[in-house]
């Protein structure tokens, strides 16, 4: 009878920890995180009248951070198909305000390496084939780390996605081909 005690306990201190295990589990993380992933193309185009791209972009993301835009990271890329400006980024901050974000961090390859960057996404429910409901794209704007133009905390900390900051007004693109998903920890 004794050895059948020690079996019960063990067994049920057994379940207990898988039990703590899974509630720890990298899913319980990820839920309390901001996220942004996703990627397309967008363009040519005009942003603006005067801001125009003569040929597509390509982007990926993967980016994840806390809820209060600490702890970011993650990668992107960006370029042009075929054109040799394809640059690989790491993310060192993440803002999500509902369906929109900004990223921003470091090129890490390419003519521009060593420059920052942020880029701004809308997620409006998911790849569609029906101009006017696609997820939505800026251009990277992307300077050195030394410009004044840059808002104060950047890179560690990233511009709103609905205001960006002086020079770096979100301005959007319609993704042809690809989703963005963007979730807000706060939804």
């Amino acid at each position: 009878m004794k050895k059948l005690s020690l079996y019960v306990v063990a067994l049920v201190a057994l379940v207990g920890a898988s039990v703590a295990y899974s509630a720890a589990s990298p899913n319980a993380k990820l839920e309390k995180q901001d996220r942004v992933y996703g990627g397309g193309q967008f363009g040519p185009g005009c942003f603006t009248p005067t801001l125009c791209f003569a040929v597509a972009r390509n982007f990926a993301v993967d980016a994840h951070g806390q809820g209060d835009g600490s702890e970011a990271g993650g990668d992107s890329t960006y370029g042009g198909p075929g054109s040799g400006l394809d640059t690989a980024r790491s993310v060192t901050c993440l803002r999500v305000e509902g369906n929109r974000a900004a990223v921003g961090g470091v090129i890490e390859s390419g003519a521009d390496a060593g420059n920052l960057y942020v880029q701004y996404f809308v997620d409006r429910g998911g790849p569609a084939s029906i101009p006017g409901n696609r997820d939505l794209a800026s251009p990277s704007f992307q300077d050195a780390p030394s410009s004044p133009d840059w808002p104060a905390g950047f890179p560690q900390r990233c511009p709103s996605p609905s205001a960006g900051f002086t020079g770096a007004e979100p301005v959007y693109l319609e993704v042809d081909e690809g989703d963005v998903v963007v979730k807000d920890a706060g939804d």
